[in-house]
């Protein structure tokens, strides 16, 4: 195949196809660009940059992007185009770790093409590849104010399992003052299987996307936890003798600390502050970081602590055992994107 063929879409293709990276990683990331104007973070529009550049470059590009982006910038999926022009685009990837779970990304279709069905077949296309590949789950998000991408995905047999909204605190903001919380300590190593458990319980669709729910966030892994050291520090709120909360601030290099709050459904509201309080005054001085938590909780506590919210997304799921036959949808069909 010549450099040429692979530098980019025919003028007449129209219509859904899989992706090639090899032609259609420049059209791609323009679509993702315009379709997701003001939610990337610097990460995103630079792997979005880069993709533009290497997708000018033809095979040759393709080549260096194999070896320079990461593997979500030159994913499987699908793409639907109009006399050659990337118009809709749909990325599929598996989860790490698990071959029977899926995450569908990157849902984006041209403004000027809306309501034709394009988003509709793509995500269709999707459910049925992953099917014959034998998944069991296909997961994605969805900001939540997309309505109408929200009913599409019901409409295609996904569930709503949580609305969650990432905060951010930035570095540099003082130590906050502690709240008294009786009971609330470091975890001492042997009780990371009581946190496990109750971190199960309140987060069962997973603690970070796209992942299932993993002990090894408590546990830790190799040698460190094997002689009871974890480099990750952990807290939690026992003030009898059930577990009810926890937090946990995983570092992560150059970005702050990923934090990891689970509180017993009952006591939401309630601890939050005393809990991220307690850590922040122990992690170093300036420490910032992010945190995941259930939309609508605790709003005002993690204000008062310096977190500002920068999105709140709706997590779904489908499960390929329980979902019936392929639903056949005509790229006229008037629903959906």
């Amino acid at each position: 195949m010549t450099a040429a063929a692979l530098a980019g879409p025919r003028a007449s293709e129209t219509g859904l196809r899989r992706t090639d990276p090899r032609r259609d990683l420049a059209g791609v990331a323009r679509l993702v660009q315009a379709a997701f104007a003001g939610q990337l973070d610097a990460s995103g529009q630079r792997m979005l940059r880069d993709m533009r550049w290497l997708g000018r470059a033809g095979w040759l590009g393709w080549l260096l992007g194999r070896v320079l982006l990461p593997p979500g910038a030159t994913p499987d999926g699908f793409v639907w185009l109009e006399s050659g022009k990337v118009v809709g685009n749909l990325s599929l990837l598996p989860v790490e770790g698990d071959s029977h779970r899926w995450v569908i990304a990157n849902v984006a279709v041209d403004p000027d093409q809306r309501r034709r069905g394009i988003g509709r077949s793509l995500v269709q296309a999707a459910i049925d590849l992953t099917r014959q590949r034998r998944a069991r789950t296909v997961v994605l998000q969805v900001n939540r104010s997309s309505q109408a991408a929200r009913d599409l995905y019901l409409s295609l047999g996904f569930q709503v399992t949580s609305t969650r909204t990432i905060w951010i605190r930035p570095r540099g903001l003082p130590r906050p003052q502690l709240t008294a919380l009786e009971g609330l300590r470091p975890r001492s190593f042997p009780e990371w299987r009581e946190q496990w458990e109750l971190g199960r319980r309140v987060l069962p669709d997973g603690f970070w996307w796209p992942f299932l729910p993993d002990e090894r966030l408590f546990r830790g892994s190799g040698v460190p936890a094997a002689i009871g050291m974890n480099w990750t520090h952990h807290w939690v709120w026992k003030p009898h003798e059930v577990m009810l909360a926890s937090i946990s601030a995983h570092a992560r290099l150059a970005a702050g600390f990923r934090f990891l709050l689970v509180v017993d459904a009952e006591y939401r509201g309630k601890v939050e502050k005393a809990m991220l309080a307690r850590a922040l005054v122990e992690l170093p001085e300036g420490s910032g970081g992010t945190l995941e938590y259930a939309a609508g909780e605790a709003e005002p506590e993690l204000w008062e602590l310096g977190f500002r919210p920068d999105r709140s997304l709706t997590w779904m799921a489908l499960d390929l055992q329980r979902h019936g036959a392929s639903i056949v949808s005509r790229p006229d069909a008037r629903m959906g994107a």
